[in-house]
């Protein structure tokens, strides 16, 4: 979706499709003979673009510790207190992490689930989790409870 404001969406299905395209094009390589720089750098294309999304992750992870600590905290007592700040990563998964991230950019339920390969009720369904462990009724109080004070 080239409309989406969260630009580590954007690099990751980018890098995504270049590692799918690389190992998409290993029988091609085979078919027209037996190159082996050709295939080598192919499949070498492939892990380096999966290193890439890996090693981004981790960065776009860093650089969002604060919005991270906010949806990941579930109490008011934790919140409030700056110097016990710690990043609470076992009550959410993976999934619900992106997708919690996703909510704070403004994102609509079928952009997330676009953007992320799954059905909108998967998104609605990891929405509804994120709502209860983070203590929050709907979409809105998650909003305002979470977002980025300016």
């Amino acid at each position: 979706n080239p409309s989406n404001p969260n630009p580590f969406i954007v690099r990751r299905n980018k890098l995504s499709m270049v590692s799918v395209a690389s190992i998409a094009l290993l029988p091609i390589c085979t078919v027209i003979g037996d190159y082996q720089w050709i295939t080598f750098t192919v499949m070498n294309l492939a892990f380096f673009a999966i290193t890439a999304i890996e090693a981004d992750r981790y960065l776009y992870f860093i650089e969002n510790n604060n919005r991270m600590y906010e949806v990941f905290a579930l109490k008011k007592k934790q919140r409030d207190e700056s110097v016990e700040r710690k990043i609470i990563y076992e009550d959410l998964t993976r999934r619900e992490i992106e997708v919690a991230l996703s909510i704070l950019s403004n994102l609509s339920y079928r952009n997330i689930a676009k953007d992320l390969f799954i059905a909108e009720s998967t998104v609605s369904k990891h929405a509804s989790n994120i709502f209860k462990k983070t203590g929050v009724k709907n979409r809105r109080e998650f909003l305002k409870r979470f977002r980025k004070k300016k």
